[in-house]
């Protein structure tokens, strides 16, 4: 039985294959995180683990592959992944990048506005890292008492050099909260690009509009469903994703089977034919249920990955010039983007990221960006 081939990201987008990020340090507040091997291995790309909720991390629970994980350890490896689990296919633009992971959210699953301000301004407090870009797909209430020093936190971060990203929302019927809503943000919505690398994208539900007059959000779109991401290693999802496949295999042999004995004019019992292909049907709809790729990967929707995505351009864009500088990379993605036509302005922002124009133009701009003699 055929499954539809997901396409990795850099297929998607026809990325430039000559940059990876490698050099550039990158950083991701988000709920949790764990070290998959799609960081850590061949090499050790996990600069620092913070949790802005603890006076001191703990480290057991980075270890530890739990449901709280998974969130931001997806959208980590969206962009800078390297598919080590899948021989390096399902990697991200910034497979080289180093990154920063920095944990926001409370042991019981809160987010609130005023760890997430802590978060990022982390770069800040420890500019021995070096981190060049911020990743945040998480957002806080409205109403949270600290929502406004998030948006403060932005605009620090971003007058220190770091450019920060941030996703949009799935809500279509709301406006981005902080940090999207910042005007100092790249906020980030989403489109579905039909898993082509050169189709006929149209715009996903994400969130848009304004909650302060002249700003418009998003900025930027990238694609955000049926995008491949991993799995946490030992959790229930993932533990039965390996057993199914393995039965798939299994039924796909007996099909093969059951066909090479019919052409032989061997018996065959068709009630056995029967079981097998309803066996089949029902396997493969489980997995079509749980959007598993592989025993290792599922495809993951939303603009929490669309915006990683467009972090991991820039990631390319300062490989490839690491003379840019916060305004001159937002500069290179808008004017690089592609207009989605027929799409209103303030659902689309400047439109879809294009990375591969989006890398040449920092390569052009090397010469006028290099510092003059001293």
């Amino acid at each position: 039985m055929s499954r539809p081939q997901i396409l990795s990201i850099p297929e998607r987008l026809a990325s430039h294959p000559g940059f990876t990020g490698e050099g550039v340090v990158i950083a991701f507040v988000d709920s949790g995180f764990y070290p998959h091997p799609d960081l850590v291995q061949p090499k050790r790309r996990v600069r620092v683990y913070a949790d802005v909720t603890r006076e001191s991390p703990e480290m057991k629970d980075f270890y530890a592959a739990q449901p709280i994980s998974w969130h931001g350890t997806m959208t980590a490896c969206c962009a800078a992944g390297n598919g080590y689990l899948s021989g390096g296919r399902y990697r991200g633009l910034a497979s080289d990048a180093e990154v920063v992971l920095i944990r926001a959210a409370t042991a019981d699953k809160k987010i609130l506005g005023a760890n997430v301000a802590k978060a990022i301004r982390f770069p800040l407090r420890h500019p021995e890292l070096g981190v060049k870009l911020l990743n945040v797909s998480l957002g806080v209430r409205r109403d949270d008492p600290d929502a406004e020093d998030v948006l403060a936190a932005v605009e620090e971060v971003s007058a220190a050099g770091i450019t920060v990203f941030a996703a949009a929302g799935n809500d279509p019927s709301a406006s981005p909260t902080p940090p999207a809503s910042s005007p100092h943000a790249i906020t980030v919505g989403g489109v579905d690009d039909h898993n082509l690398p050169e189709g006929d994208p149209s715009l996903w539900h994400g969130s848009h509009g304004t909650s302060r007059t002249g700003l418009q959000k998003p900025d930027l779109l990238a694609p955000a469903i049926l995008l491949p991401a991993p799995m946490l290693p030992g959790t229930p999802v993932a533990r039965e994703a390996a057993p199914l496949f393995h039965l798939l295999s299994v039924l796909e042999e007996a099909t093969v089977e059951q066909q090479l004995c019919k052409s032989m004019g061997e018996p065959y019992p068709d009630a056995d034919t029967a079981g097998v292909a309803q066996l089949m049907a029902a396997v493969a709809a489980r997995i079509a249920y749980r959007k598993y790729l592989s025993a290792d990967y599922q495809h993951v929707d939303g603009t929490s990955f669309a915006a990683p995505i467009v972090m991991s351009v820039a990631a390319q864009m300062l490989e490839a010039n690491p003379l840019l500088l916060p305004a001159d990379i937002r500069d290179g993605l808008v004017q690089t983007a592609a207009e989605l036509p027929g799409v209103a302005s303030p659902l689309q922002g400047w439109g879809l990221v294009r990375p591969r124009d989006a890398v040449e133009w920092a390569l052009s701009r090397r010469m006028s960006l290099r510092p003059e003699p001293v």
